[in-house]
């Protein structure tokens, strides 16, 4: 049966008054992913009226919620008595407005003839705020309140999240709470507060990064940088916000992560021109300009000229400073070093001449003269220097971690909670947001009746598998939370999820079920472990290679290590070529045969010369095998 003939059979159940019926139907068409979006509303509005006719409103409301009915949502959601998720469809709907105001919803126009009213987001988000402080979700509140511009709000319901005692033994969400209540208390006039809040914060930020990153945990500590970052821009204090940049940056280039790399660079540098920070922008620029030549990326000659210019802005500014002559030398002598390597020989002559100039010693002054001489016909050039154009800039570089990882110390988990926050958000795609509806109503009916124990297990490892189909961060939580199960088909279900969620976090979960009791579990995680392959993952994969017992798992890291195709995975297969057995000599020459980098040969024939045995027999059938 297609989707057309199913939504016709389930209206007729509907009007035939078997709601049950129908609703089961239009359930069954929620799980497919081949339906046309374009008449979804249709059914989703058809399995609205048969939960009303059974008296399922909290069901009915989340549909309404994905369907973007907002104000019919939360009216249903009042009548079932659930404040949290009336709350939740209030500040989604203030959200909407703020994206689109005063703007219908063209989705719930068509599907239920209703048009959204021109509420005040600001209104809304203080109702949201106030459901979720009478439900005892403080974190959200004060994200709400904050958002409303109720700031003094917000102070007073962060003070009492600070008070939690679930914080104790968790410096990294009391970090995050600190820096919160330091933002409130600055929004609402109280500067003294703020200091000691944010003072705080940046203490613990700094103890727990240090603690991420010897523990491997490099992704962790890169979020305490990149709070810090923004601590520093709360704070006006530079010394804060370049240990945050730079700190985000290390990290961001130890994970290959190219672009994001640049991204950092050109907001950082920017932010130090703008501060008056000359020389940490001239230098900044230099390190970005060797980072783009390392990396093979074309904007090296940009950010040489960039620094180069800013050099020249340093020593005019030490000079209108009446500061130290040799501090002004040495900028010069570094623009110099710029401009020399884009071969602008005219602007080298001006910097030498700008050299002789200064209050130095007399033989100084002389010889930087006549270093000026020797280029006298050099015409000026102008430069084609292509610069990171804005397509390549990530519109999600600066996660709000300082909320969004307390929303979710918040749920512990909670699979019905963290998807209802996403099928009502449009920034989501259609099928992410029908996944997420699938949990929901799942979760709806488990609360509802209590089923079978071998019903409940097929259920959870159901909402496992569906939690992968997010694509999204926030899913492992609530899966780290299933993996606990004592079944091992949720557990299995699990290890399916992980596939398609390509974060560092995620082979924490992975290297538990690598180790799991059940067999058909640490199959999944091996299928899992081979499918994870971005090349910001390669960390967590050599750790999975070096640290595993199992040679089965080691070769499916190895696999996995492969396809990431970059110079450090190139680096780890031919060490194996020469270090490690047959099996995964093989495993390792299978996957270098398939790589396409200028730098695999000269490699290969480096280590030629000093293997000997078995290594030096692969090595030399790689390197013919790739024509070197």
């Amino acid at each position: 049966m297609n989707a057309r003939e199913a939504h016709r059979l389930a209206t007729a159940r509907l009007h035939d008054h078997r709601p049950a019926e129908a609703a089961r139907i239009y359930r069954e068409l929620l799980a497919q992913n081949d339906t046309d979006e374009a008449e979804d509303d249709e059914w989703l509005a058809g399995l609205v009226g048969a939960y009303q006719m059974l008296g399922a409103k909290r069901h009915a409301a989340h549909v309404l919620v994905y369907l973007q009915a907002f104000e019919s949502a939360r009216e249903l959601f009042a009548e079932a008595g659930a404040a949290v998720d009336a709350a939740r469809a209030a500040e989604l709907w203030a959200r909407r407005l703020v994206a689109a105001p005063d703007t219908p919803s063209k989705r719930s126009a068509r599907a239920l003839a209703e048009r959204a009213p021109h509420a005040g987001a600001v209104a809304l988000r203080l109702e949201a705020a106030r459901g979720y402080e009478g439900a005892s979700l403080r974190a959200h509140a004060a994200i709400a309140f904050a958002e409303a511009g109720a700031h003094a709000e917000a102070r007073r319901v962060w003070e009492a999240v600070l008070a939690d005692p679930r914080l104790h033994g968790a410096p990294y969400e009391r970090a995050l709470v600190h820096f919160n209540l330091g933002v409130a208390a600055r929004a609402a006039g109280d500067a003294e507060s703020a200091d000691r809040q944010l003072v705080r914060a940046q203490q613990l930020l700094e103890e727990v990064a240090d603690r991420f990153e010897s523990a491997g945990e490099r992704d962790r500590a890169f979020y305490c940088y990149g709070v810090l970052l923004h601590l520093g821009r709360e704070e006006g204090a530079f010394e804060n916000l370049a240990e945050g940049f730079l700190n985000c940056i290390r990290i961001l280039k130890e994970d290959n992560l190219k672009y994001y790399v640049l991204q950092y660079y050109e907001d950082f540098l920017r932010l130090a021109i703008e501060r008056g920070e000359l020389h940490a922008a001239a230098s900044g620029y230099r390190e970005a300009a060797d980072f783009a030549r390392r990396a093979g990326l074309p904007y090296e000659r940009s950010y040489l000229q960039r620094s180069a210019e800013t050099w020249w802005l340093v020593a005019e500014a030490n000079a209108r400073g009446k500061g130290p002559p040799e501090l002004g030398e040495n900028a010069l002598a570094a623009a110099i070093d710029g401009f020399a390597a884009l071969a602008d020989f005219a602007r080298v002559r001006e910097s030498y001449r700008r050299l002789a100039e200064l209050p130095l010693p007399e033989a100084k002054r002389a010889r930087y003269a006549r270093l000026a001489a020797r280029y006298p016909d050099v015409a000026p050039r102008s430069l084609d220097v292509p610069q990171l154009p804005d397509y390549l800039r990530r519109p999600h570089a600066y996660p709000r971690v300082w909320e969004a990882d307390l929303i979710e110390w918040e749920l512990d988990g909670d699979p019905l909670a963290t998807c209802a926050a996403v099928l009502g958000d449009r920034r989501h795609t259609a099928r992410t947001r029908r996944a997420a509806l699938e949990v929901v109503l799942m979760e709806l009916d488990a609360a509802n009746g209590g089923a079978p124990a071998a019903d409940e297990t097929a259920r959870q490892a159901k909402v496992a598998v569906l939690l992968g189909e997010l694509w999204l961060y926030p899913a492992l939580s609530p899966l780290e939370r299933l993996f606990q199960s004592p079944e091992a088909a949720v557990r299995l279900g699990v290890m399916k999820a992980l596939r398609n969620l390509d974060f560092k976090r995620s082979f924490h979960l992975l290297r538990q079920g690598l180790a799991d009791a059940a067999p058909e579990v640490r199959d999944a995680a091996m299928e899992a472990l081979e499918a994870l392959h971005f090349p910001h993952l390669f960390d967590p994969l050599v750790r999975v290679f070096r640290e595993h017992p199992d040679p089965a798992v080691k070769a499916t890291a190895l696999v996995a290590i492969g396809r990431i195709r970059n110079l450090e995975a190139m680096e780890l297969l031919v060490d194996v070529l020469c270090q490690e057995g047959e099996a995964l000599r093989d495993v390792a020459r299978q996957q270098l045969v398939q790589f396409d980098a200028p730098q695999l040969a000269p490699l290969l024939r480096k280590h030629l010369e000093v293997e000997s045995g078995p290594a030096k027999a692969t090595l030399a059938q790689v390197l013919r095998a790739i024509g070197g």
